[in-house]
């Protein structure tokens, strides 16, 4: 159970490969996450999180 919660975060400096990334399992399928970041945007994560919240709010999604 704890093996399906592990969070697995790298980094990595290659334009293709993800800033970091983690793993989730779902039965027997695993699901491998890759996170990118644009290194131009002006939006901060918190920013990115309340904008989605609020656009799901607004169309019913909650």
């Amino acid at each position: 159970m704890q093996e399906e919660k592990d969070m697995v975060t790298e980094t990595r400096n290659d334009r293709n490969e993800p800033d970091g990334s983690f793993v989730m399992k779902d039965g027997r399928t695993t699901y491998e996450i890759g996170i990118f970041f644009s290194k131009t945007s002006k939006e901060t994560l918190d920013d990115k999180v309340k904008r989605l919240i609020m656009q799901d709010v607004k169309a019913g999604n909650f």
